[in-house]
């Protein structure tokens, strides 16, 4: 009789466990398993973010991945950053929405490690894996064919090797700081940081070659990859000045443009953004810059830039509006 009723219970644990698991499964599996935002529901925060997140999920294509612009092929460097500006947004890893895109970018991976034999490709791919929470082999052949890109001078260039360009090389020095690398622990960061730091102009900002005006957009980029404030790391680089100067020209509709007295964009206002918060601004500049992003989006969730170098014209564009998510939910060190 004892051994019956220890049966039963036994059996009732087993049934509970298994509909606990399956219940969990099926959560992790939903496209609507999200982190709750502390966003009031009524707020145009909560709507511009919804709507940007139904805007990208809208646009996915057939085959898993998301095109520049709606309607068109599928693109590496656009699939990486949807997939991070949604998972970013607490859409669920599990879902059928980021597995998709997950696929793509599998299988998009060249045998050599990178996504397009490009820098910016493979450190965003490398992102959206990582926080797709997958892959890991995937990942460490695309971190190493990073490491064997980088120019003996420190810097990347947009393919293996190719001459050292700003963009490239704080693009991936903010991806590593995204994926949680440090100086310490992955040397490439260091060099990659000195080599970066030299290239700032006579104001000492930085713009791209053969540009006489300081960028806002491209200092915004280098802060990000500047800005490794860990403990354990080797150089800390003092950045308040170049701060200053970035919140000097934030417009009076609380955007950036890409130079003084320029018209604000969506997408420079999101590196912008990016940049306040990997300095640990203190000031409520982001959340002026946030408030922009709200009164800017198009009514079916996109933003419009003319910053996507393959735009003849400004039109609402999925890198656009990936950036802006991204930036509104990036995060400080504090924040981590």
């Amino acid at each position: 009789m004892k051994n019956q009723k220890r049966t039963l219970i036994l059996l009732c644990c087993q049934i509970m466990l298994f509909l606990f698991c399956f219940n969990i499964a099926e959560l992790l599996a939903s496209d609507v398993l999200r982190k709750t935002p502390k966003i009031p529901k009524e707020s145009s925060l909560y709507r511009t973010i919804e709507n940007a997140k139904s805007y990208i999920v809208k646009n996915q294509n057939k085959d898993g991945g998301w095109p520049l612009v709606p309607g068109e092929k599928s693109d590496v460097e656009i699939t990486a950053l949807a997939i991070w500006a949604l998972t970013d947004a607490g859409w669920g890893t599990g879902s059928i929405v980021i597995r998709r895109g997950v696929r793509y970018l599998r299988n998009k991976q060249r045998k050599d490690g990178s996504w397009n034999n490009n820098t910016a490709h493979t450190i965003f791919a490398l992102i959206a894996l990582d926080n797709a929470k997958t892959d890991p082999d995937v990942q460490f052949n695309g971190l190493r064919w990073l490491k064997n890109a980088q120019n003996p001078s420190g810097s990347w260039g947009r393919k293996s090797k190719s001459p050292g360009h700003i963009l490239y090389t704080a693009a991936t020095l903010a991806g590593f700081k995204k994926l949680g690398f440090i100086q310490k622990h992955f040397e490439p960061i260091l060099s990659g940081m000195e080599w970066l730091a030299e290239q700032n102009n006579f104001e000492n900002l930085w713009n791209l070659p053969g540009g006489t005006q300081s960028d806002i957009f491209v200092t915004s980029w280098v802060l990000q990859g500047l800005l490794h404030s860990s403990k354990y790391d080797h150089i800390v680089y003092d950045l308040d000045e170049q701060m200053v100067w970035l919140k000097q020209f934030q417009n009076d509709d609380g955007g950036f443009g890409r130079f003084k007295g320029k018209p604000s964009d969506p997408e420079v206002t999101a590196a912008a953004i990016m940049a306040l918060v990997a300095a640990n601004d203190p000031l409520n500049t982001k959340r002026i810059a946030v408030a922009y992003l709200t009164k800017t989006q198009e009514p079916d969730g996109g933003f419009v830039s003319d910053t996507p170098i393959e735009l003849k014209t400004p039109i609402a564009n999925l890198q656009s509006t990936c950036f802006v998510l991204i930036a509104i939910y990036a995060k400080s060190d504090s924040d981590h």
